[in-house]
Order: C-alpha cells, then sequence, then structure tokens
C-alpha cells in the first residue's frame, strides 16, 4: 500500500509538472524552434534539391542540429524551471510540506519535464526524415527512424536530469545551460583524443554510428559501441538524479528572508 500511494504521488506530481511545461508565449516559441530542423529540409525540397541530397541533409542535420542543439534548448527551457521557478517564487515549500517526499518529488518532476520534452523532441526527429521521403528523398535502412526515435528519447532523458540537478543548485542554471550547450558539449567534439567522451553528444552520435550501417548517421565517430553509449548515457541521467535527491533532501526550499 505504501509503495502504490507513493506511485501515485510521483504520477500527480508528473501530471502537474507536465501541465506547467506549457506556459503561453514559451510554449509556441519552443514548438518553432522544434520546427526548425523540418522547416531547413522544407526549404531545401522546395528548392528542388536533389533527391539524394535531401535525405543525406536529413539524417546530418540530426546529428549535428537537432539532438545537440535543438533538444538541448528544448530540455534546457523545460527542465530548468522546474524547480527553480518555485524556490524563487518560495512556492515549493508548500509541497515539501504535504506527505509528498523529496525523492517522490525529484522523481515527478523528472517524469514529467520528460514527457512534456518528449512531445516536442519526437516531432524535432521524425519531421524532416519524414518530409525529405515526402519531396521523394532516396530510401534509407529501414532503422533509421527507429534510431533517430531512440536518439531523441535518450537525449532528452540524459539533459533532464542534468538540467533538473542544474535548476535546483544554482540560480543563474539557465545561463550555465547554454554556456555548457553551446560552448562545452560543441566545442570538445571538435578537440583530438579523448575530449569529445565528456560530452553527451559523443555518446549520442555514437549511438547513431552503432546503430545505422551506411549514410551520414554511419560517419559518426565510433569510438565506443552503440551499448556503451547507451549505458554512458542512463548512469549519467541516473547520476543527476541520485545527486538531484541528495540535494533536495539538504535544500532550503524557501529563501531565507532578511529583515529591512
Amino acid at each position: 500500500m505504501a509503495m502504490e500511494g507513493t506511485l501515485s504521488r510521483i504520477g500527480v506530481v508528473a501530471a502537474l509538472s507536465f501541465r506547467s511545461s506549457f506556459r503561453g508565449l514559451r510554449t509556441v516559441g519552443l514548438a518553432v524552434f522544434a520546427l526548425v530542423p523540418s522547416l531547413l529540409i522544407l526549404a531545401l525540397g522546395s528548392g528542388h534539391a536533389p533527391s539524394g541530397s535531401l535525405e543525406s541533409a536529413a539524417q546530418e542535420l540530426l546529428g549535428v542540429l537537432t539532438l545537440p542543439i535543438i533538444v538541448m534548448v528544448i530540455v534546457l527551457i523545460i527542465a530548468v524551471g522546474q524547480f527553480r521557478n518555485e524556490i524563487d517564487s518560495e512556492t515549493l515549500v508548500y509541497l515539501t510540506d504535504r506527505s509528498v517526499s523529496r525523492v517522490a518529488l525529484v522523481a515527478g518532476k523528472y517524469i514529467g519535464a520528460w514527457g512534456a520534452s518528449l512531445l516536442l523532441v519526437i516531432p524535432a526527429t521524425l519531421l524532416p526524415l519524414g518530409i525529405a521521403g515526402a519531396y521523394g528523398a532516396a530510401s534509407v535502412p529501414s532503422n533509421v527512424p527507429l534510431v533517430a526515435l531512440g536518439a531523441g528519447v535518450l537525449a532528452s532523458a540524459v539533459y533532464v536530469g542534468f538540467f533538473l540537478f542544474l535548476g535546483l543548485v544554482s540560480r543563474s542554471a539557465l545561463m550555465i545551460g547554454l554556456v555548457y550547450g553551446f560552448l562545452w558539449e560543441e566545442l570538445l567534439l571538435l578537440l583530438p583524443g579523448s575530449v569529445p567522451r565528456l560530452t553527451i553528444a559523443y555518446y549520442l552520435r555514437c549511438f547513431l554510428s552503432g546503430e545505422v550501417s551506411s549514410g551520414p548517421l554511419a560517419g559518426f565517430p565510433t569510438g565506443v559501441s552503440a551499448a556503451t553509449a547507451i549505458a554512458v548515457i542512463l548512469g549519467v541521467t541516473l547520476f543527476f538524479l541520485i545527486a538531484a535527491s541528495w540535494v533536495f533532501r539538504t535544500l532550503e526550499t524557501a529563501p531565507e528572508r532578511v529583515s529591512a
């Protein structure tokens, strides 16, 4: 019964977090941003690009734009605010005073933010391939859409964990997340040796190249196997969820008021 009660509370928190992720103009902005890769392929198709180059472009965008930038920014905007907004407005204290444990709150907010992210990430990863096909692009290996979907799910899972943690520990989480995404993730990929292994994008690309045998996706680095890449991504996700739970257990949820 206790387990059922905990799962029920996690479900309630997840549902609330999911709904709170979509607010006004921010939702419109995120939706338009998620469509950027699709709009690029649509522009190429409208310009009568050769079918072969259209399909190559759709796949290349997945590894160089959609996963490391589009998905990262979408998840950053959604996940960082899950805790940070409530901490700053001093409303999180009302949740922690209830019967919901802090670990259950972390789990619920993670699930809600992940679900909200997937609502935008899945079209961002699959629509470009579909548009390329609609314009008569050459056939691709049958597993490419499934691999693209898997990469989007993995990317959103690990980024939600990281940015959820970041939102707990820093008031500047949004800025730090942008610096991380556009400097750390992008620049370290260009460095030689083992340095790229310090990025999430490296393992996402290894997953893509390990699962697709031909085409642009197969050209990404294969320093580790697809199975190892999945294990690393899931391990990093679990690490940040545990870290977030530990931090949250010791966190002052309402900032201390200073008398005038």
